[in-house]
């Protein structure tokens, strides 16, 4: 059994081995170490023994916390947004938004951003890893709606408009902008966005202000 393991270890290549410590430091170890995983060998081939291996723990270290795959994968992806996008507090809806675009393109353009675009990709829309993605939604939304609700308070988002609209195209401008055009998004250009954004969603006396 361990002549077996030991020759699927070799086939695979050296694996990235981090000593063990225990509490927090083993669970960031595991999720980078399943990034990492899902990265190399995608969603479909990824297996909890071969990210205890990477992540130098005992799997059943893993399966305590994460009982499937789709649970490990879930809690790793979501380590990502939940380290960058924190929700923004600069005083404005305009302010707000320019820091929120900040974390956002600085995921996508990061190595593990890239690398799980290229997963995704290969993966296919219908697939399990997308639907883990599409489940990760809500939990983001909860940092977007902080941020409104600020705007809110302040008296910025006009009474008609929807808002989480400024947010999502916000987002969904820069993930094609990067992912799709594979074009850069500098910080000028990014102001610049946010505004075009607002533009319609200020109330007419905020305009001048923002």
């Amino acid at each position: 059994m361990q002549a077996t393991t030991a020759k699927r270890t070799a086939a695979r290549g050296p694996a990235k081995k981090r000593a063990l410590v225990r509490g927090e430091p083993v669970v960031r170890g595991i999720l980078a170490a399943t990034l990492e995983e899902l990265a190399s060998a995608g969603y479909r081939a990824l297996r909890i023994e071969d990210v205890a291996t990477r992540a130098g723990v005992n799997k059943t270290t893993v399966y305590r916390r994460w009982p499937t795959k789709e649970d490990l994968v879930r809690a790793a992806l979501l380590s990502v947004t939940d380290e960058k996008i924190v929700p923004p507090n600069t005083g404005s809806l305009r302010g707000d938004l320019i820091a929120l675009g900040r974390a956002i393109v600085e995921i996508q353009t990061s190595p593990v951003g890239q690398s799980l675009f290229h997963v995704f990709l290969s993966e296919g829309p219908d697939s399990e890893l997308m639907a883990i993605a599409r489940s990760l939604r809500a939990v983001q939304e909860a940092g977007v709606r902080a941020i409104i609700e600020a705007a809110v308070a302040r008296g910025e988002l006009a009474p008609s408009a929807d808002p989480l609209l400024p947010c999502e195209l916000l987002g969904a401008y820069l993930r094609h902008r990067m992912l799709a055009d594979r074009a850069s998004v500098d910080e000028g250009q990014l102001a610049r966005v946010v505004d075009v954004i607002l533009l319609g969603a200020l109330r007419p006396d905020r305009r001048k202000q923002a």
